[in-house]
């Protein structure tokens, strides 16, 4: 009994056992021609069997084969909900709008109170909080010594805080 003969004769048999499995056409003819790929590959082993051991045997390589879809489409569903799943965490993580609101806000109260001290002191904390320079490339932007520069933030720190506490931004501190 050739190959041809059992394609030809149980054709619909394997396309019902894939599609009643996979309940998509599309997914079934794909499975009974890998079923059939399957037999051709290894049909030297049933080509002496009766045609009854055959027909079993390419049912069940059918089953066999639905089986293994169905697994891998339970994968992808599982690693595409994670991954959704991950993804619009991050997304509310990273675009919290409500967050960048306060954090804007605060920013430009921060710097509209800086402004309000007088120089070197609104210099010097802009520099070091909003520019984030190192107390380094302050001292040589304004061309004095360390140690001095040290003392004129203390003093700009203690001024800020006061100014806030007048202004009632005693929240931010």
């Amino acid at each position: 009994m050739s190959i041809e003969y059992l394609i030809k004769k149980y054709s619909k048999l394997v396309y019902k056992i894939c599609y009643d499995m996979l309940q998509n056409p599309l997914d079934a003819e794909d499975t009974t021609q890998e079923v059939y790929i399957n037999l051709y590959n290894s049909y030297d082993r049933y080509s002496d069997l009766p045609e009854n051991e055959q027909k079993n045997i390419l049912c069940k390589i059918a089953l066999n084969k639905c089986k293994d879809v169905l697994k891998s489409k339970q994968k992808k569903l599982e690693g595409m909900i994670d991954s959704n799943e991950l993804t619009l965490q991050n997304y509310k993580e990273d675009n919290n709008i409500e967050d960048d609101i306060i954090e804007t806000e605060q920013q430009t109260y921060i710097v509209s109170v800086i402004k309000q001290l007088k120089d070197p002191y609104s210099q010097i904390l802009y520099d070091y909080y909003i520019n984030e320079f190192t107390l380094d490339e302050i001292a040589k932007k304004n061309n004095v010594a360390k140690s001095t520069l040290k003392m004129q933030l203390y003093r700009a720190k203690k001024k800020f805080k006061e100014q806030i506490s007048l202004n009632g931004g005693e929240g931010l501190l």
